[in-house]
């Protein structure tokens, strides 16, 4: 009895092995899968309205492309956020992490990590846009359908900054098989056709670029993004 059951263990691990030869043949054989093609560049345009002027600037440990938003006359504060393409809202509301890694309450300033309030646009083709640090609960909701140019929120300082600015990226979901949108996603915005010049932020420590200096200098664009005639 005893060797029926050693004889009955061994034939079903055999088997095992064997399903798992099988799964490991029939999943691989055709090698990894092919990589992603992004769809066209959507029109981005800057996320302010028509006319404005802003500066661009980031610094050492921002993510290289991302890009850190200030009005290049009057106040910064307040003034309104808009999407830079039509998409779909992909998240809109609250997202900051204190020093500990537990959720901030929102409104918070100065957290460790976090856009505050902000919002994901999903602009289709892999393409993707956020905004982040806005002053409030943002005026879309996940799941709306925006045109270019529908109002977001108010520039504010909410989440992982102290400082009124909007924080801004462009993504290219494709590059990552994975589909995670994280930071080998970020791309080199782009503006009514016209590169930001915002590339590197000058730290082999923060990706995708990963190299030490030279910073990106600081860039002044006016906002293209006007209504239709």
């Amino acid at each position: 009895m005893r060797a029926r059951g050693i004889y009955r263990a061994t034939m079903l691990a055999v088997i095992a092995g064997c399903v798992l030869v099988s799964y490991l043949v029939l999943t691989h054989r055709d090698g990894p899968p092919p990589k992603l093609q992004a769809g066209p560049r959507p029109d981005f345009q800057l996320p302010f309205p028509c006319g404005e002027t802003w500066r661009l600037t980031t610094y050492p440990g921002h993510d290289d492309y991302d890009i850190d938003f200030f009005a290049a006359t009057g106040p910064t504060a307040g003034r309104t956020v808009i999407a830079s393409a039509a998409g779909t809202v992909t998240w809109a509301g609250w997202s900051a992490t204190r020093s500990d890694g537990t959720q901030a309450a929102p409104g918070t300033s100065g957290t460790r990590g976090g856009l505050g309030y902000g919002v994901i646009i999903d602009h289709g083709g892999g393409w993707f846009t956020e905004y982040g640090h806005l002053a409030a609960t943002p005026a879309v909701r996940t799941g709306d359908r925006v045109p270019r140019g529908a109002v977001l929120g108010q520039v504010g300082r909410t989440g992982s900054t102290t400082v009124e600015h909007l924080h801004y990226e462009q993504l290219d979901d494709t590059r990552d098989p994975r589909r995670t949108r994280g930071v080998h996603d970020k791309v080199e915005a782009v503006f009514d056709g016209v590169p930001s010049g915002i590339t590197s932020d000058g730290s082999a420590g923060t990706g995708p670029l990963r190299v030490d200096g030279p910073q990106s200098p600081d860039q002044t664009r006016t906002s293209r993004n006007c209504p239709p005639p």
